[in-house]
């Protein structure tokens, strides 16, 4: 079964990824904190964004991308967009459904390998608590 998504954030400027799961594996709502994708695995992640920074490109050119924010169950999209000059902020677009499922449907492949990485997370977290109820106490 693959792993359902309710909502996840690239944060390219940091490297980063955080994605919450809308159920777990066991097909049941999630119940947790998010997961943080980091290094290779966030890199991995963040390689797959041409389609989204096309998308975007077509109808702005010139952009830098910062971070997209998806909630999967609006859906909505939200993008922070490098400021133009250094004295200016850093612009934050909101997209709503149909754009929002058209930006959706570029990231379809970044969304699957986040799935395939969280899920492997969550049962290393998982099995670490598993591991952890087993250990003799010292007491």
């Amino acid at each position: 079964m693959t792993l359902e998504l309710a909502s996840y954030k690239l944060r390219f400027h940091e490297g980063h990824v955080r994605a919450v799961p809308s159920r777990d594996e066991a097909g049941c709502l999630f119940e947790g904190p998010g997961v943080d994708l980091r290094g290779d695995d966030a890199r991995s992640v963040l390689d797959l964004a041409d389609g989204v920074r096309r998308w975007l490109e077509a109808r702005e050119p010139g952009i830098t991308l910062r971070s997209m924010s998806v909630d999967l169950r609006a859906p909505r999209v939200l993008v922070t967009l490098e400021a133009l000059e250094a004295s200016e902020r850093p612009r934050v677009l909101r997209f709503d459904p149909p754009y929002a499922q058209e930006l959706v449907a570029a990231a379809a492949e970044l969304e699957a390998q986040i799935a395939v990485l969280c899920a492997r997370a969550l049962r290393r977290r998982r099995d670490g608590r598993a591991e952890e109820g087993r250990k003799p106490s010292s007491a």
